[in-house]
């Protein structure tokens, strides 16, 4: 028990030691064979000891070495199983019968173990570890017998055998993927009382005790090496549509193998490989992801770069100019639009021929004054400016009635009288409003004299000039009205009166 306490000792006061170092960020090997060669101190504890409270001090007669290797496979980066054999001698396993007789008896002993080990915080540079299986231990030993012992003879010697479990502690410290340098005290439990030592007293509870204090490497023969992606080189100047570019990517040489490649070119394309070809059929900006994986998916990086991807410049023509309406009226909206080939177009502008402009692909706009406008498009690309125009004609506007009224209201006088009524007042306001409306509408007044009034001719020419008067007072140009004295009216009867004679007729003319 001594032993096992003073190995515990020894190993936390090296941890204590380097302390500082054990949160050093560390990547250890994983998915690997490893071996592991140890060399240190052995031990025994059992019943020729005189275990455990009659320890005399004599415990070293001759160096108590241990040697040891072990095999196995490292899973992942905590847990390892292996299998091992320790050589080891243990100076004091004869200890009590070297008291009986004098003839030397081996004290070496040889272990088969199976070991399973879990590292605690692998990502540390210092870790400590547990472990624990079975082991198989086997080796000559002397076999205490009272007679031949106690009469001075030779103890006889017989080849023993134990089985049973394992179990230990240690501490590991990294020094590169494929190497880590370890401490560990393990003690392997042999179930057989007098197996190992040849002496069954049961007085150390029908077991005794075979262990180690050691130092040794673990050795990573083919540890698996994550993939990283080191270097990414696209093309950095901006690409055609349609022009394959080429992408190369590098990763490190001592990934572990096979590596696959795979990219992603953010136009639903793909490729694999180091060094592929792409062609982007649009334009647009696309990020390009490079991807390697190994070890089966348990291992991935990547990195990204963006592309940029422009059509050829190409320079603009105007194919064609349109107008929704080559004869607009001044209250019709007139959309324009033109056929545009080329590189996409930076600019385009409109210049309306009125003082007015606009841009954009499809303007509309309405000309507020009769005329004849030559519209001019200028399109600006990457490849420079051109322009082209048409010419549109501009009416006065008109409403519906202006082309579809055929008569006006009549205006009726007092006999012998060229003086407006109220009335005939109330009938030219109507007739003044179609004129406002319609300023391209003309009229012609034609006054008229019954029968039986005086001066019939001038007359009818006074009604047709106090019309007139009439429509120039409330606003309408001289230049569109014209106006004529009809003189007497024929026709007529008593029984239809003569009032319908005295009028004045407002005609509309076009």
């Amino acid at each position: 028990m001594r032993h096992i306490l003073r190995s515990l000792l020894l190993l936390l006061f090296a941890t204590a030691i380097a302390a500082p170092a054990v949160q050093a960020q560390v990547d250890r090997g994983e998915d690997t064979v490893f071996l592991r060669p140890r060399l240190g101190a052995a031990y025994y504890l059992g019943d020729t000891e005189k275990s455990p409270f009659t320890f005399d001090g004599d415990l070293f007669n001759t160096f108590p070495y241990s040697l040891g290797a072990e095999v196995g496979y490292q899973f992942n980066k905590k847990t390892s199983l292996g299998l091992g054999f320790t050589y080891a001698n243990y100076a004091n396993i004869t200890e009590f019968v070297d008291e009986l007789e004098t003839e030397d008896h081996p004290t070496t002993r040889s272990s088969v173990e199976l070991t399973l080990r879990h590292l605690f915080s692998p990502e540390n540079k210092l870790s400590f570890y547990g472990f624990t299986g079975l082991h198989y231990s086997f080796g000559t030993t002397a076999v205490y017998t009272p007679g031949p012992c106690l009469s001075g003879g030779a103890c006889p010697e017989e080849d023993g055998s134990a089985f049973g479990p394992q179990l230990g502690l240690g501490l590991d410290i990294f020094l590169n993927r494929r190497a880590s340098f370890f401490l560990e005290s393990g003690v392997r439990v042999a179930i057989g009382d007098d197996q190992m030592d040849g002496y069954d007293d049961n007085g150390f509870g029908g077991m005794d005790f075979l262990g180690h204090n050691a130092v040794g490497f673990n050795i990573n023969l083919n540890p698996f090496t994550p993939v990283e992606v080191t270097d990414l080189i696209c093309p950095t100047d901006v690409v055609d549509t349609g022009d394959a570019v080429t992408f190369t990517a590098s990763t490190n040489e001592d990934a572990s193998r096979p590596v696959d490649m795979m990219w992603r070119f953010g136009d639903g394309g793909s490729a694999s490989g180091p060094t592929v070809s792409h062609a982007f059929d649009t334009e647009g900006t696309y990020d390009v992801v490079f991807t390697a994986t190994n070890g089966g998916g348990k291992a991935s990086d990547s990195m990204t770069c963006s592309v940029v991807v422009e059509d050829p410049c190409v320079e603009a023509e105007i194919v064609s100019m349109s107008a929704s309406n080559m004869n607009p009226d001044t209250q019709t909206s007139v959309r324009f639009s033109a056929n545009i080939t080329g590189s996409p177009a930076t600019a385009i502008r409109w210049d309306f021929g009125d003082g007015n402009t606009a841009t954009g692909a499809s303007p509309s706009h309405t000309f507020s004054e009769p005329g004849t406008y030559t519209v001019t498009l200028e399109v600006e690309n990457c490849g420079g400016t051109v322009t082209r125009t048409i010419t549109v004609t501009v009416t006065q506007y008109e409403a519906a009635i202006c082309s579809e009224i055929t008569e006006m209201n009549s205006v009726f006088f007092d006999a012998n009288s060229s003086a407006l009524t109220d009335e005939g007042r109330a009938q030219l306001r109507e007739n003044l409003e179609i004129l406002q409306l319609c300023p391209n509408l003309n009229a012609r007044v034609e006054g008229w004299a019954a029968a039986g009034e005086r001066r019939p001719q001038q007359l009818s020419e006074d009604r047709a000039r106090a019309v007139e008067q009439f429509y120039v007072d409330n606003g309408i140009a001289a230049s569109r009205l014209v106006t004529s004295g009809m003189g007497r009216a024929e026709g007529g009867s008593k029984k239809e009166g003569l009032a319908q004679f005295r009028r004045a007729d407002t005609i509309p003319v076009r």
